[in-house]
């Protein structure tokens, strides 16, 4: 008796052509077009994030060099790890 690692389908579960796939994945094409859809989803929901925290932070930080330089540093990363957050939402949402 084979393994569950082992079954294929002969079809993708979302597009229906006919290719032999692990059990329940989907082809190379469909999981482009939604890695594509998802870093575009990703790429609005990080700048708006990124928009919002940069004006707190604008509206709250002294004046003085050093702080705003610190927060400059650290908008940078917040559009960074929201958009690789959002990104990994989106591709499951899609799903």
């Amino acid at each position: 008796m084979p393994s569950f690692g082992v079954l294929a389908e002969h079809e993708c579960p979302r597009c229906h052509r006919e290719v032999t796939l692990p059990f329940g994945d989907l082809c190379d094409q469909c999981k482009g077009e939604l890695d594509r859809r998802a870093r575009r989803v990703a790429r609005w929901v990080a700048l708006g994030t990124t928009v919002l925290v940069a004006l707190y932070v604008m509206w709250r930080v002294p004046p003085a060099p050093t702080p705003r330089l610190v927060s400059a540093v650290a908008i940078v990363v917040w559009y960074m790890l929201s958009r690789r957050v959002a990104f990994r939402v989106a591709r499951e949402w899609l799903q």
